[in-house]
């Protein structure tokens, strides 16, 4: 990765504390991460579980992706993982991940289906794992949460006694950092996601384990 400094939006990061704690399986601790001096920082929310590691960033919404959902609502993307173990592999991933997709956010789109080549390799070299896939998450079993903000800079309507919001604002998702070895990274390009998700569920890997064994595919 290389520093390029770009332009973000704020980010109320009461709030978003607020909605991690509301969706995350405890209550999380909240850190400042770089993956180096010249990259820019993101807090990330962490909870340790039985045996993993639940990591996702809290203030990631700040890139500006260029995406819209369906209504006009500007979309923005937290960015979660989980990892078997301890540790701060996790939240170290999910940092690394905010920092590419903040480099070029067109290139490395934060929506299910992009890939992230080599993103391990900015966190630890030991890593079979390397290389990061964004997909929907499967750790809700309601769907995937999201906050929706309509902020006052939105577009309105109506005299001085009156102001009736009509932008539809700003929905925030999250979407899920998987980690795949080089024979499923060049499967999913080669065969696409939905196919190597259909050889992963087959396998019964730990996808959680990023110091796994490839998966024959």
């Amino acid at each position: 990765m290389r520093p390029r400094p770009r332009g973000a939006d704020r980010v109320n990061l009461d709030e978003s504390r607020i909605w991690l704690r509301s969706i995350l399986p405890d209550d999380p601790q909240f850190t400042v991460r770089q993956v180096g001096p010249s990259f820019p920082d993101f807090h990330v929310a962490e909870v340790q579980l039985a045996g993993e590691t639940v990591a996702v960033t809290a203030d990631a919404a700040r890139i500006e992706p260029g995406l819209v959902t369906e209504d006009g609502s500007d979309l923005r993307v937290e960015l979660l993982t989980v990892v078997a173990g301890g540790g701060t592999t996790a939240a170290a991933l999910v940092t690394a991940a905010a920092t590419m997709i903040a480099q070029d956010p067109h290139t490395h789109s934060p929506q299910p289906g992009t890939m992230l080549r080599d993103l391990g390799e900015h966190v630890d070299a030991s890593l079979t794992a390397r290389h990061g896939l964004l997909v929907v998450p499967w750790v809700w079993d309601r769907g995937v949460p999201n906050m929706h903000e309509v902020t006052a800079g939105g577009r309105h309507a109506g005299g001085a006694a009156h102001h009736e919001f009509t932008h539809p604002g700003r929905l925030t998702v999250v979407a899920q950092l998987m980690m795949l070895t080089d024979p499923e990274a060049d499967y999913a390009a080669a065969h696409g996601v939905p196919a190597l998700q259909d050889v992963l569920a087959a396998s019964g890997v730990n996808l959680n384990d990023v110091r796994r064994p490839a998966v024959a595919v």
